[in-house]
This record gives C-alpha cells, sequence and structure tokens, in this order.
C-alpha cells in the first residue's frame, strides 16, 4: 500500500508543477467560455490535444495548455500554440520565488541532479522552518530523483514559453501562481498530529518505481489524472487537505491571475500543470480580488508546533546541562 501511494504522488507531481495587483473584477458570460478541445481548422484555432481554447470572444482569445512537467511533447506543444495564435501575453504556472527556472540550464541541472546531497537540500530550504522546510527538501528530491529517471529537467514548457516570448514583439511574461513556500506552509499548518505523520510517514518509507517515459502522456488525460488522485486519497485520507491546498486554491489563484492578464491583452496562452486544468475551467471568470488575499496568508500555526518548538528548546537545554554536569562533577 505505501509502495504504491508513494508511486502515485511522485507522478502526480510530474502532471502537476505574483502578479496580484487591485483591479476591477472580469465579468465572462457563461457562453463565452468554452470548456472544449479543439485540433481542427474547421473555422477555429488548430490546438494540440492538450490545449483548450477558453475564452474567443471579442474582449480576448485566451488558450489554456495543459502540460506534463518532464514531457517533451508539451514543450513543442508551446510552440505549436505560439505560432498558431502570436500571443501578446504568456502566462506560466510560477512564481518569484521559483522564476530562476526560466534560466536554467538544462544539463547543469541534471549533472546537479544527479549529485543532489544533504548540502544542497540545507541551502534550498534555508530560512523556512523546521516541517516545512523538511516538506520542500522532499519535493525538491523527488523531482532531482525523477529528472535523473528520465533524463529531462523540469520545466521545460516553461523555458520554452518564455524564449517564445521573447521573440515576440511587445509580448509579456506573467507569473501566475501563489508564492511556493505560502503554498507549502498552508498545506502542513492544514493538518493535524496524526495526519501529519500519516502523511511522512508514507513518504518516507516507500520505494517507488521507475517512471515511465512512454506513461508520462497519460497524464493528459484528465480523468486519468482524476483517478489518480482518488486512488492517492482513499489510501491516505490526510493529501485529501494537501491536494485542497497544492491544487484547489492555486487554482483559484491561477484563475484570478489570468483575469487580470486578460484585462490588458487580448490574445492569452496560459502554460500550466494538467492537474490544475480543470480547476482553472471551473473559476476562470468567477474570481474577484477578495476570494484570492485570503489565500495568500497564513493560518495561525497550530498549538502543536509551539508545544513541539518549546519540547525542542528543553530538551536542548537538557542535553546541554547534563554534558556541562558531567563535565564539572564527573
Amino acid at each position: 500500500m505505501r509502495y504504491q501511494t508513494c508511486s502515485i504522488v511522485r507522478q502526480f507531481l510530474v502532471a502537476s508543477y505574483e502578479f496580484f495587483t487591485p483591479r476591477k473584477s472580469l465579468k465572462i458570460n457563461s457562453s463565452q467560455l468554452l470548456p472544449k478541445r479543439y485540433n481542427s481548422r474547421s473555422g477555429d484555432l488548430p490546438l494540440p490535444k492538450a490545449a483548450i481554447l477558453l475564452q474567443n470572444d471579442k474582449q480576448a482569445t485566451v488558450v489554456l495548455l495543459g502540460t506534463v512537467h518532464f514531457s517533451k511533447k508539451s514543450i513543442e506543444d508551446v510552440s505549436e500554440i505560439v505560432q498558431v495564435l502570436n500571443p501578446n501575453a504568456i502566462l506560466v504556472e510560477l512564481c518569484r520565488q521559483r522564476v530562476s527556472l526560466l534560466e536554467l540550464d538544462d544539463k547543469k541541472f541534471l549533472e546537479d541532479a544527479k549529485n543532489f546531497d544533504a548540502s544542497k537540500l540545507k541551502e534550498a530550504v534555508k530560512g523556512q522552518n523546521f516541517v516545512s522546510g523538511m516538506l520542500h527538501a522532499m519535493l525538491l528530491k523527488t523531482y532531482a530523483d525523477i529528472a535523473k529517471e528520465l533524463g529531462v529537467a523540469p520545466g521545460g514548457e516553461f523555458r520554452r514559453a518564455y524564449h517564445e516570448m521573447k521573440k515576440i514583439p511587445g509580448c509579456k511574461l506573467f507569473l501566475g501562481d501563489r508564492p511556493i513556500q505560502i503554498t507549502i506552509a498552508r498545506a502542513f499548518q492544514s493538518l493535524s498530529v496524526y495526519e501529519l505523520g500519516q502523511v511522512l510517514y508514507h513518504l518516507t518509507t516507500s520505494n517507488p518505481k521507475p517512471l515511465d517515459k512512454q506513461e508520462l502522456e497519460r497524464y493528459k488525460d484528465k480523468d486519468f489524472v482524476q483517478a489518480q488522485f482518488e486512488e492517492i486519497t482513499r489510501d491516505v485520507p490526510a493529501f485529501k487537505k494537501i491536494f485542497h491546498v497544492f491544487v484547489d486554491e492555486r487554482d483559484k489563484c491561477l484563475a484570478y491571475s489570468l483575469q487580470e492578464c486578460v484585462l490588458d491583452n487580448p490574445r492569452v496562452l496560459a502554460v500550466v500543470g494538467m492537474g490544475h486544468v480543470d480547476g482553472i475551467m471551473k473559476y476562470y471568470g468567477k474570481m474577484k480580488q477578495e476570494d484570492i488575499v485570503p489565500l495568500l496568508f497564513l493560518p495561525p500555526r497550530p498549538y502543536y508546533t509551539v508545544l513541539l518548538r518549546k519540547g525542542l528548546r528543553l530538551t536542548f537545554y537538557f542535553v546541554l546541562f547534563s554534558f556541562f554536569y558531567k563535565i564539572i562533577f564527573g
């Protein structure tokens, strides 16, 4: 059971991988939203199967591309849509804390992934509290392991979007995601002591099977992704809370960011993980600033984190006292 759950979680990370300024809310009629796929030239944009024409009216044309973060096909999908749409804005599922991914050297990342050690983990989680840092470290370690297995650096579709943007005069790149540290902290604080232990136990005691490159494309099927979610939460119910923070809350943030982007740009391409497509379709055109602001703050720390911190401090003092006591009194 632990083996199966951890395997699914790793594959979920493959499938799913700030710009909040006060503006008026975007109002769109439901008839303007087109939640279906277009892959022919019969009067519509010829888009890849993983893309959705989210809006197409006098106000704007918005294409939503669902990607798999380690898929070479997803990278090519970005270029294909850019050639057809010629966007004047591209929104990516990144935040300022992850913007360095756009300048990532693929070869260097793969070399670093092969030598990913404790010192690199420590540097990556600097400034975070113990548990949030540990969760972030496991996330980074997972991406490094996947990169080693597949020989592909993460976020290639975002880098392709960035480079395509630079080729188009006047085109702008927007960072649509919530800061990753807020997401990790909110996920951690949503769990009880038991749930946190349950999640950490499953993530640290399992040895998942290697990923298959051919199997990656299955994560572009939203029904398959949904089935994976259901299987994970059935095996480990605590993941429901984590997915709510990592998926549903971020869907709202991404949808709001896309709304803001469309206000000033009539042709927009949004590049996001496949796991966010349904949520963005659900929330697009409906989000207001007052809906988003609460998602950018951290809830009060659970009482057990305060007790844990005090317990660790007292333990440290006790060990220190015992050490000096033995030195002085033998």
